[in-house]
């Protein structure tokens, strides 16, 4: 079997083996996370640590300001950033909650370094999209 953005694709189930079977995806995309990853124009970019990419695409976790190495771009909290790996590949996409030079005072910092005001994650899990 192959795959192919994201579907699994197999040959279909004749004796003549013409045409190809798409096997849909076993949960529909919202609306809104739809539009994080394919229509909204990201602002700036995040790079992840390699345990905060695991956190946040395998284990569909919230992006804390511990996992993040660095900040680019001019964005406001409630932009879409896109999120790359420390090899430079994006692994997702999601709403900040912060400004960028908010965000870039807290890089590296655990949630109990920081101000009460500012424990919240950088990206919530409900608002980021894996590529």
């Amino acid at each position: 079997h192959r795959s192919l953005g994201g579907y699994r694709i197999r040959p279909a189930p004749t004796e003549a083996s013409v045409g190809t079977v798409f096997v849909p995806r076993p949960a529909r995309m919202s609306a809104r996370k739809f539009w994080m990853r394919y229509a909204a124009e990201a602002a700036g970019a995040l790079t992840l640590d390699p345990g905060a990419v695991h956190a946040v695409i395998t284990q569909r976790r919230s992006l804390l300001p511990a996992g993040i190495t660095a900040v680019s771009g001019r964005f406001v909290g409630g932009d879409v950033v896109e999120l790359h790996g420390s090899d430079g590949a994006m692994v997702g996409r999601g709403v900040v909650a912060y400004d960028a030079s908010e965000l870039a005072t807290m890089i590296g910092r655990s949630t109990s370094e920081l101000p009460a005001e500012l424990r919240r994650p950088a990206v919530h899990a409900d608002d980021l999209v894996p590529t």
